[in-house]
């Protein structure tokens, strides 16, 4: 019985950390960069001539809100080709597999990602700042917004690895 009990409680921990760690370097959520605008429509709801090129609007998926844009680019196949290619969240709903959400410190980040990636971290404006995590085999930029060393905002971009540099 207490196998069992053991076997539960894993399975539950489980069940509970990965409910959170949505954010990866490819996706958030069902969102996936890549995905063609026929198949993000299908979580909007729209029909897929609805989207046009440099499209960008908010979609709530399961109580978390994105922020979506579909647009041509570098993994645009043909020149009339496009794909979404940028989704962000300020939501708290959600999580990166490493566990850092809205309202993460700059010191989490560090934590979570020092040790394993090249971190690009920039100054902007005042008290703003970016920390970016570059994914060249998957060509996409995970970026952290944070506002006063607290994560403010999570975007997910392609980019083009050969025109891009950090």
């Amino acid at each position: 019985m207490k196998i069992n009990q053991s076997i539960l409680i894993l399975i539950t921990v489980l069940i509970s950390t990965f409910s959170f760690a949505q954010i990866s370097t490819t996706r958030m959520n069902e969102l996936k960069i890549g995905m063609r605008p026929n198949e993000v429509m299908k979580f909007y709801g729209k029909k897929p001539a609805a989207i046009v090129d440099d499209y960008k609007k908010i979609i709530t998926i399961n109580g978390v809100n994105f922020t979506f844009s579909i647009g041509k680019g570098y993994l645009s196949k043909t020149e009339n080709d496009s794909y979404l290619n940028s989704i962000s969240t300020t939501s708290k709903n959600i999580k990166t597999l490493s566990g850092i959400g809205i309202g993460s410190t700059l010191d989490d980040l560090w934590k979570a990602y020092g040790a394993k990636y090249d971190i690009y971290l920039n100054k902007a404006e005042f008290d703003s700042r970016e920390f970016r995590i570059q994914d060249a085999e998957n060509a996409t930029l995970l970026l952290f917004e944070l506002k006063n060393e607290i994560v403010t905002e999570i975007i997910l971009n392609s980019y083009n690895p050969e025109e891009c540099t950090i």
